[in-house]
């Protein structure tokens, strides 16, 4: 019996967040211990890199519709129909696992470690990386066109989360704007 996409895409995303709490577990820890210390601080900075977020997504739709009026994320039809067959497990995988081990890899791991090298070379390669990371499995699915259109699609949605994360201090900040912005897009 072949497994179902939307099963096979909720072990993956489960066997990352198992890594990523293993790997992860000091810098979360200290990140929980900051989030506890000053929640109110970065629950403001989660709003307001969810404002960002919204702002830049609701440009970028503006432009792509006035330039191509049947333009569909490829990525977000994909995860839509696999919440039709299976919205339990999608919603767990996609709105608690991923951003927690998203957010840990993109912003705790290359934005972080790069800020301090330099800021602007920190937000290029973590949003430049995040946003192939949502296109590249539909390269030869798809038209060069549309790829880069998703891919643009994806570069507001990470300069937000890596300026609520450096803003905030805390990954707890683009972790709940990235579970927001996931629960969003499934309803």
């Amino acid at each position: 019996v072949p497994y179902s996409e939307a099963l096979v895409n909720f072990v993956f995303f489960a066997v990352n967040f198992v890594a990523v709490l293993v790997i992860f577990r000091k810098f979360l820890a200290a990140n929980f211990r900051s989030l506890l210390a000053y929640p109110w601080y970065t629950l403001r900075c989660a709003a307001l890199g969810f404002l960002i977020y919204m702002g830049g997504n609701a440009i970028f739709s503006l432009v792509v519709t006035a330039l191509v009026p049947d333009f569909a994320n490829i990525n977000d039809a994909a995860i839509m129909e696999m919440v039709q067959d299976h919205f339990g497990l999608m919603t767990i995988g996609t709105v608690f696992l991923v951003p927690i081990a998203e957010e840990c890899f993109y912003r705790g791991l290359i934005f972080r470690n790069l800020y301090d090298k330099s800021p602007f070379l920190a937000y290029a390669v973590s949003m430049v990386i995040f946003s192939l990371a949502h296109v590249l499995g539909y390269v030869g699915m798809e038209d060069l066109s549309t790829l880069a259109l998703c891919f643009l699609q994806y570069l507001p949605a990470a300069f937000a989360l890596a300026w609520s994360y450096r803003r905030s201090g805390s990954i707890f900040a683009p972790i709940l704007i990235h579970m927001v912005v996931n629960q969003t897009g499934m309803l």
